[in-house]
């Protein structure tokens, strides 16, 4: 309904299971919950969790699994988008009190994550822009910035847990500055643009080159807001 599309597989089943690591994971046409997410109806705390977790599970059927990443580096993309389009419905379902109290804590879990072990790159395949220079202030030269990190960086396999949790925090709140800055309906827009091409790559059987537009990229995201 938000994205104005269509759901990308033809059936979509729940599987709750026992003692999973994770509260949720996506896959193509399923998602596999924990039971601890199931509750009575009489438990009224546990809805915000169970629903939020369900939510971002199947927002991630459109972007995670029917558009995958393109490198590595691009993790964070779909992975953002998806906890906004999560966030949108937790707005719609919760309220904007709800939301922006979600907003606030994951802002300030960035915040203490980046001053006490240091920043987080959103896309490691190339370095972060500068600094900008005022016009009265000599540019120093530039230099290769050393990793602050005792893990690299450039791949998911040696990244700290910590690290991608707060990356995945970082992304969410990058699509929220960009609904701020273009506004929600082109952002959308944007999301819709890709749905649209990655369908029609699904359902072209005989151009192959029409399916790089299943995968998502940094660069092509950057293009298309």
């Amino acid at each position: 309904e938000t994205l104005s599309n269509r759901y990308p597989y033809t059936c979509y089943k729940q599987v709750f299971v026992d003692e999973t690591d994770v509260d949720y994971k996506s896959y193509a046409t399923m998602s596999i919950l924990s039971v601890n997410l199931l509750h009575s109806a009489v438990i009224i705390d546990q809805i915000y969790i169970t629903r939020r977790a369900m939510a971002q599970a199947i927002a991630e059927q459109f972007f995670g699994c029917f558009i995958s990443m393109q490198n590595w580096s691009d993790m964070w993309l779909n992975k953002g988008i998806s906890q906004y389009l999560c966030g949108l419905y937790c707005k719609k379902s919760f309220g904007n009190n709800y939301y922006r109290e979600h907003v606030q804590s994951t802002l300030l879990d960035v915040v203490k994550y980046e001053e006490q072990y240091g920043g987080i790159v959103l896309d490691s395949s190339q370095p972060p822009a500068p600094l900008p220079v005022g016009a009265n202030t000599s540019q120093t030269t530039s230099k290769q910035t050393e990793e602050k990190f005792y893990f690299s960086i450039r791949n998911l396999h040696t990244m700290s847990p910590m690290y991608i949790e707060a990356l995945y925090k970082k992304a969410f709140l990058v699509m929220r500055m960009l609904e701020h800055r273009i506004g929600l309906e082109l952002l959308l827009q944007v999301f819709n643009k890709q749905l649209s091409l990655a369908t029609n790559a699904a359902s072209s059987k005989i151009g192959q080159g029409l399916w790089s537009h299943m995968l998502i990229s940094t660069n092509v995201f950057t293009k298309a807001i």
